[in-house]
């Protein structure tokens, strides 16, 4: 979901973190880099905690898919997943990922059994991927699992598998019981070796019961972070508001902006000047940091404006949001700015991600002075900074930065008028593509009688949002409402556990769904 090094769905309290995830752009994603998060405590700071321990990740993948049927192999190719002989004759088991994610992520569970044998540090360099040990040592594997190992044996209850990004790498997320139920979020490298891995507190039967908008925000009240929710019909592209959480305001949304640059992409198809099998080619200059996978990518090669669009969408993918914004100009992109917003002034210049990681981890003197600044002082400031950030250590990203003005602070109206200008574009032969763009990942899963769901998150340090845009049974039936558009949008100075936002706010896509 996020931009940020760090998670797009931040964690705290309980949770393990080892490895990383996306960056401006949640719900879960890919985990990309590698950080130990510790620490434990009762109540709302299990969710939302003051600490600056961890890294928050901004840029990133965003949201969850299918729930798969595969399965994990032993060596001679049998398929097995390891479960307690006591669970009910005849209920279907859930099933591990097939290949080498399904393989990973038994071994994973393993590693939390009373019986375990404990992780050697020469195992752990066999397992997991050279860039999760940077961040990681070897031989601080073992003591995390040592913590969670379980009393009694692991019990497997959900699988749910997270897009691929077609390099053979892939994610997924386990629930499991055993002596504390827990949520394990495990991503594999196109090596095969685990990329991330997070395992944080499974919270889903302490959801409260949700039945009205009201109830929602007091839900989200709880988590000891400040969240807002907007939700509205659409109707020929214009959002009517249904519900608006008091006292909101415009607020850092990670990579929901990567909507706008999206919307300039269709008007410069329509103009022209762009073309959608265009070719864009990824330079040294150009690579951001992740979320994403054009980073790794060789240099000179190309990428066609659809799939970097895909990619920007569907997995959060830093480098190829900043190809598609240097292709589709400056101009363009505050037109697109000011399409959605009565106050452009305050997304103006709209900050590359290249921008926003040198601007929050690798000028402090340049953001000193950022918060302050006019339109015109800022677009001087950027001129200030690096020209890449091939001199920046992602470890370098922690620590919020939307405390100091850094960042797309949206509202979700305007964050509503992103979703319902793309999906008038998408009536137009230029804006073809985008339905399926914005519904190739849908975040959470979609509820009942949903026919069509569009997805964007965002994260960064202390930063979660969450915006959907939804057809269905409900919304196409009477009073010309052609859709409707949930947007949940977090913040605090610390980080943010992001399961218990993404359940709640499953709870609010219920809501919208019923009208």
């Amino acid at each position: 979901m996020g931009v940020g090094y760090g998670r797009e769905l931040s964690e705290a309290g309980h949770g393990r973190l080892l490895g990383r995830r996306r960056r401006p752009g949640t719900a879960a994603v890919p985990l990309v880099a590698a950080l130990l998060l510790t620490g434990c405590s009762d109540g709302a700071d299990d969710v939302a905690d003051q600490s600056d321990t961890t890294v928050d990740s901004t840029a990133g993948q965003d949201g969850a898919s299918s729930t798969t049927d595969g399965s994990a192999t032993t060596d001679d190719g049998a398929a097995t997943t390891r479960v307690p002989d006591d669970r009910a004759e005849g209920v279907e088991q859930p099933q591990l990922p097939e290949g080498a994610l399904g393989e990973q992520a038994q071994w994973v569970l393993d590693q939390l059994a009373p019986d375990a044998t404990p992780t050697t540090s020469e195992e752990a360099e066999e397992r997991f991927s050279a860039d999760f040990l940077d961040a990681v040592p070897a031989d601080q594997i073992e003591p995390v699992f040592a913590q969670l190992r379980s009393a009694e044996p692991v019990t497997l209850v959900d699988v749910t598998e997270q897009a691929g990004t077609g390099d053979g790498s892939g994610s997924a997320v386990l629930r499991v019981t055993g002596t504390e139920p827990l949520v394990i979020t495990i991503s594999v490298d196109a090596d095969d070796r685990i990329s991330g891995l997070l395992l944080q507190p499974d919270t889903t039967a302490d959801v409260p019961n949700v039945s009205s908008w009201e109830d929602l925000d007091a839900g989200f009240a709880g988590l000891g972070a400040t969240t807002q929710v907007y939700a509205a019909d659409v109707t020929g592209g214009t959002c009517t508001p249904v519900h608006e959480t008091p006292e909101s305001q415009a607020a850092p949304s990670g990579s929901v902006f990567k909507l706008i640059v999206l919307s300039a992409v269709v008007d410069a198809v329509t103009d022209g000047d762009l073309a959608w099998d265009d070719e864009l080619t990824i330079t040294p200059e150009a690579k951001s940091l992740p979320s994403g996978e054009l980073q790794d990518r060789e240099d000179g090669s190309k990428v066609t404006v659809q799939e970097a669009a895909e990619l920007m969408i569907g997995i959060s993918d830093n480098t190829a949001t900043d190809l598609l914004m240097d292709a589709v100009g400056t101009e363009r992109i505050e037109t697109a700015v000011n399409g959605i917003s009565t106050e452009p002034e305050r997304l103006t210049p709209l900050l590359s991600t290249q921008q926003f990681f040198l601007l929050g981890w690798g000028a402090p003197e340049v953001r000193a002075q950022w918060a302050d600044a006019d339109p015109t002082e800022r677009a001087d400031l950027l001129e200030e900074l690096p020209e890449d950030v091939s001199g920046l250590n992602p470890m370098a990203v922690n620590g919020t930065a939307w405390t100091d003005g850094v960042g797309w602070f949206l509202t979700g109206a305007e964050i509503c008028a992103a979703h319902a200008e793309l999906q008038e574009q998408a009536q137009t032969e230029a804006g073809a593509p985008v339905r399926e763009i914005l519904s190739g990942n849908p975040g959470l899963v979609p509820p009942s009688g949903t026919t069509y769901q569009g997805f964007k998150g965002g994260s960064a340090p202390g930063v979660l949002a969450l915006t959907f845009y939804q057809e269905g049974e409900a919304a196409a039936s009477g009073n010309d409402v052609s859709g409707r558009v949930l947007v949940v949008q977090v913040r605090h100075e610390g980080t943010i556990l992001d399961q218990p936002f993404a359940e709640l706010t499953q709870a609010g896509l219920a809501l919208l769904a019923a009208g």
